[in-house]
């Protein structure tokens, strides 16, 4: 149920509130229920109550993100924070205890639980909290922009703008001015004049055409001390006619730059070099997607956990990385995903036919292909990430399954090195 029928089902909300809650969320962009704390028609408890049972989670009041310890704020970045509208507000039992929007988002949890190594108690809170929390602690901005209104955030008037007087005030006889402070019945040719000319007024001259050569380097030296400074211009010359000017005193137009080459997404020394400068997951995963796009027609990412698999990402054919979100295969029955529980490091070869496999495809959305390629992504020698690759229907050629480990191994180092970091900043 949605909130607002939900509110006026149990009494806490009118329809006619309802509406112009509406009305302020369209106006200023935001969530309806930031809309009707804002305009007082509930308190937070109410909509802690709907949050928690949409949810299926404990609810956090305002209270408990009131007053939170550092130590607790630096096992979650500020990128994180404000990318998943989530805050860390305790450590208690070797687990963190995190506030969030939306507490059912698997992957928010997991690359929580990825990067600080405990396990996460999530808990629902009103965004609004959230928000004034994650601005308040880790001082960025992730609020709404709301919009200017009564000629707020007027930009001044720049150094080539006429700046308008500003309208007198209205008095017996005064014309009538209207909403941009400027007489009803003024010239408009009198008041716009969007461009200023030069204030000296003088037309710089030109150079003539018929100048004379000097005849030695003094008199280029001469003529130069006593010219008025102006842009070098090549002189004419007649045909044939060589200059007495030394060559190396005469402007010469520069040289085109050089191109410089784009590294292709399939380039691993290119890729190596992301996964370098790599801050987050998501680079991480990025740069393995664009090397394996190159090679395969379908490639995916899909996060390990202890009893699932869950899609993060892809590119190809038939393939939407928000569809792929929310793919969710199970490890408890036999699937695609089950080869690396066998000692095995990766898997190419047809789809098996298995009721697991044909919801998973039926889930992504596209048909079983031809020949699949799965590669663990391993750390601390624990599958962590899967990359998939197929070609569709077309069999093709096999890949070169040493590069692929070779790229994921790259990337295992630079999560490792993520962790690290993070760790370095919990100390």
């Amino acid at each position: 149920m949605k909130l607002g029928d939900w509110l006026i089902s149990k009494g806490k909300l009118t329809r006619e509130q309802l509406t112009k809650a509406l009305q302020h969320q369209g106006f200023f962009g935001e969530r309806l229920g930031n809309s009707l704390l804002k305009l007082g028609f509930i308190d937070e408890d109410a909509l802690g109550q709907y949050l928690a049972e949409i949810a299926g989670t404990r609810y956090l009041p305002a209270s408990r993100i009131a007053n939170i310890g550092p130590d607790v704020l630096r096992t979650v970045p500020a990128r994180l924070a404000a990318k998943y509208c989530i805050v860390p507000v305790a450590i208690e039992a070797r687990k963190l205890h995190l506030a969030m929007r939306e507490p059912r988002d698997l992957l928010a949890i997991d690359e929580i639980a990825f990067l600080t190594g405990l396990p996460i108690e999530p808990y629902v809170a009103s965004e609004l909290r959230l928000i004034e929390a994650i601005e308040r602690y880790y001082g960025i901005r992730v609020g709404p922009q709301t919009i200017p209104v009564a000629g707020a955030g007027r930009k001044p008037p720049g150094p080539q703008t006429t700046a308008r007087a500003p309208a007198p005030p209205a008095g017996p006889g005064a014309p009538e001015i209207g909403l941009d402070g400027l007489p009803l019945d003024a010239d408009p040719d009198d008041l716009d004049q969007p461009f200023v000319t030069s204030t000296s007024g003088a037309i710089p001259e030109q150079q003539t055409q018929d100048q004379d050569v000097p005849v030695s380097l003094e008199a280029w030296r001469a003529a130069q001390d006593t010219a008025p400074e102006t842009a070098a211009t090549p002189t004419a010359q007649p045909p044939g006619a060589v200059s007495a000017v030394p060559a190396v005193l005469v402007p010469q137009p520069a040289a085109p730059a050089r191109p410089v080459p784009v590294p292709s997404p399939g380039d691993m020394e290119s890729i190596a070099q992301r996964l370098r400068e790599a801050d987050t997951r998501d680079e991480v995963f990025g740069a393995v997607l664009d090397f394996a796009s190159v090679h395969f027609r379908r490639s995916a990412l899909f996060v390990v956990q202890q009893d699932r698999v869950l899609g993060w990402s892809g590119r190809g054919e038939g393939l939407f990385p928000s569809r792929i979100r929310n793919v969710i295969v199970p490890l408890d029955r036999p699937s695609l995903f089950v080869f690396f529980r066998s000692g095995t490091d990766y898997y190419y070869g047809p789809v098996p036919d298995l009721p697991a496999n044909a919801k998973f495809y039926l889930d992504l959305g596209c048909p079983p292909p031809a020949r699949v390629m799965m590669v663990p992504l391993s750390i601390m020698d624990h599958p962590a990430v899967i990359l998939y690759g197929d070609n569709g229907p077309e069999a093709g050629r096999g890949p070169d399954i040493q590069v692929f480990r070779r790229l994921l191994a790259k990337a295992a180092l630079a999560l490792e090195v993520l962790i690290l970091r993070n760790k370095i900043m919990m100390i």
